[in-house]
């Protein structure tokens, strides 16, 4: 039985095919709008100017404006987006979710064998407003509680600089034992200034893997001071010619960087083609059989760290404010509650002074950018 129990635990890291989205309306284009989606709570219509008449049931048919932009999937007009729309205060975030009955695989999840993964697109093009989106994944038993820790994505929002394009989301896991069913939830909410909420979800997949004969021990990224360092492990190379290591920015167009013969146990590779300004890469295998057909690996996706994070000093100000760890030549704004930039300075000092006497008592945000990331700071001002 021990050996058996062990067979089956090395099948669960193997290569993925393509398996069946468990999600429904997962692109948000089943009709009537909404379906197979629950609305915890929502936002109203009433602040969008185009197109107001397409937003219905946290879904919205947009236009391809900048504020708008197409579905993820065909980039054309006609597709059908998730979102939230708009808040009129600071309220809690707002929630759309599913519920994905797993009850089926009972015996391998209770075996601690089941392995899930998960993936969603988001999207946050609006540059003066503090909008920001995030998915969660929960795992729960028969009785609606949550097992284990629970997937939770970091808040994404094109003001705090931290994606505007659609963003590739993904987590494996092995499902905790007890597990009848899955929650996937998709927030959204302001974080200063209001009302609109411009963050958009998309293409959202839950998949049970397929394993292949080749098997994947693990798959990892870290970052190396100016490089990114990728290693794999494997065992039972079967009919293996090589593996390609394909990288991407945007977890959905991937780019041939490197061709690396089969033959070892263990692989390693360092990435040195990297940008700061980018803050996310994405990494995955396509294996390739000497017949020369092929799969390909889960994606790992490798966040570039050292982010810096300013500090205000006094804070609350009054006559002026001293802004330290600078620690790179950048911009540094201050922005109102109105999302108005009224103060705008280049930076190459460590430390910088601004004069606050003539703003006006309240709150703002203070926003350093460099090359390679954006730090983010709430300022008040006393009278």
């Amino acid at each position: 039985m021990k050996k058996i129990i062990l067979l089956i635990l090395g099948t669960m890291n193997l290569l993925f095919l393509s398996a069946q989205n468990l999600v429904v309306n997962s692109d948000a284009e089943s009709l009537p709008r909404g379906t197979g989606w629950t609305i915890v709570s929502e936002g109203a219509s009433t602040c969008l100017l185009v197109p107001t008449n397409n937003y219905l049931n946290w879904t919205i048919i947009p236009d391809g404006s900048a504020n708008y932009p197409y579905d993820h999937t065909t980039g054309v007009a006609g597709g059908t987006i998730f979102d939230p729309g708009c808040s009129p205060s600071f309220a809690p975030a707002f929630e759309l979710r599913q519920d994905i009955d797993v009850s089926a695989d009972i015996v391998n999840i209770d075996l601690g064998l089941m392995q899930y993964v998960f993936s969603g697109y988001m999207q946050t093009p609006v540059t003066n407003q503090t909008d920001q989106g995030r998915f969660i994944v929960d795992y729960l038993n028969a009785s609606n509680s949550i097992l284990g820790t629970s997937y939770t994505s970091s808040w994404q929002s094109n003001f705090f600089g931290s994606g505007n394009g659609w963003n590739l989301y993904t987590d494996t896991k092995l499902a905790p034992v007890g597990t009848r069913v899955v929650r996937i939830r998709l927030q959204a909410q302001m974080f200063f200034n209001v009302p609109a909420i411009n963050v958009y979800f998309d293409d959202i997949t839950f998949t049970k893997p397929i394993p292949l004969p080749v098997t994947l021990l693990s798959f990892t990224g870290n970052e190396q001071g100016s490089a990114i360092n990728l290693n794999w492990k494997v065992t039972d190379e079967l009919n293996l010619s090589h593996y390609e290591l394909e990288q991407s920015t945007n977890g959905i167009n991937f780019t041939k960087i490197a061709a690396i013969p089969g033959g070892k146990i263990a692989y390693s590779f360092i990435d040195k083609n990297i940008s700061y300004l980018s803050d996310n890469y994405y990494y995955r295998l396509k294996i390739v059989n000497s017949n020369g057909k092929f799969s390909y690996s889960k994606i790992v996706p490798v966040t570039i760290k050292g982010k810096q994070s300013i500090t205000l000093s006094p804070n609350p100000a009054k006559d002026h404010v001293a802004v330290s760890r600078l620690n790179r030549a950048g911009i540094l704004t201050i922005i109102n509650a109105n999302g108005c930039i009224i103060f705008t300075k280049n930076i190459s000092t460590p430390v910088t002074t601004i004069p606050v006497s003539q703003l006006a008592a309240g709150l703002y945000i203070v926003r350093f950018i460099d090359g390679k990331n954006t730090s983010i700071k709430k300022l008040v001002i006393q009278k």
